[in-house]
């Protein structure tokens, strides 16, 4: 019995591929689940279809993501925080801080998509990497400044 696969599954194939399985396990398991179609022209229409819409909806939110890597490669963060002699932090300025610092400026990202090499411990001008999509990301500076 040939299916189209609506879902990843294990050990039998990838979402959208055309596969032979037995006749019990088809009718009795990807049927009733929901993971499979029978592999029709009608149905393999409506896979192709979906595939489609999939790809132009990726490619609707990677255009989005380039306008927001080239707002955010433009803007200057600011993060206070309290430093002792020679300009060295007390702690340091991580990933989440810098999300906050995102959040305040109206963007949303979540902290593990900004990428430090490691954390700051001083004042001054850093960089860091912000994964906007997954092909998408932009390379941005945070100043750390004394807090008064």
């Amino acid at each position: 019995m040939e299916m189209i696969l609506l879902r990843d599954v294990e050990k039998v194939g990838r979402k959208g591929e055309v596969v032979r399985v037995r006749e019990g396990f088809g009718r009795n398991f990807l049927l009733p689940r929901g993971l499979a179609l029978p592999s029709t022209d009608a149905n393999q229409k409506f896979v192709e279809e979906q595939k489609r819409r999939a790809a132009l909806r990726r490619e609707k939110e990677k255009a989005q993501a380039e306008q927001t890597a080239a707002k955010i490669k433009k803007l200057k963060l600011i993060i206070e925080a309290k430093a002792g002699e020679g300009d060295k932090l007390f702690g340091s300025v991580t990933s989440e801080d810098i999300c906050e610092a995102l959040a305040k400026q109206s963007f949303e990202f979540d902290k593990k998509q900004i990428h430090l090499e490691e954390p700051i411990r001083s004042l001054g001008s850093h960089s860091f990497v912000l994964e906007v999509f997954p092909q998408v990301k932009v390379q941005a500076a945070v100043e750390v400044v004394r807090k008064a």
